[in-house]
């Protein structure tokens, strides 16, 4: 794995305890990595201000919250200049059922994992959002059925 040279082993073990529970306060998190919570408190500053913490959130069961139906949605364009690019991402990134907007090489330009109350909300989606935005040529959806492995965590060791 390819080290940052501004971090140490002791932030990345840092990073691994939040990315399980970024709700652990900081003398936890001192006690798991070994260092001084006054020291650590100050290292996980840094992170967030160097950019490697990104943001602090929880993650919710969308089946209990009433969002159970997930899709997984292919896009096509029209054109591939970078401004349709960046007109298509800005546009669907504002749409709160969408949770990932991917960028692909291949036969399809974007992935996007969409999140709905039922199938339903899903045809409405893409009636009065989606596809209803100039520069879509071609939309292949398919329904998840089940969700073997949802991971937000990233591997650091």
């Amino acid at each position: 794995m390819t080290r940052d040279k501004q971090l140490d082993e002791v932030d990345f073990k840092i990073m691994q305890v939040l990315q399980q529970n970024a709700r652990m306060d900081t003398v936890y998190v001192a006690n798991k990595v070994g260092r001084k919570p006054s020291a650590t408190g100050e290292r996980i500053e840094r992170l967030v201000e160097l950019g490697f913490i990104v943001r602090f959130a929880a993650i919710l069961n969308r089946k209990l919250v009433g969002r159970p139906t997930l899709m997984v949605t292919l896009v096509k364009l029209k054109a591939h200049s970078a401004e349709e690019l960046r007109e298509f991402a800005s546009s669907v990134k504002r749409y709160p059922e969408v949770q990932q907007v991917l960028h692909l090489s291949g036969e399809f330009d974007f992935m996007l994992q969409v999140s709905l109350c039922d199938p339903l909300d899903y045809e409405d989606f893409l009636d009065q959002k989606l596809c209803c935005l100039p520069m879509v040529d071609k939309v292949h959806s398919s329904l998840v059925l089940k969700e073997h492995k949802m991971e937000p965590a990233l591997p650091l060791s």
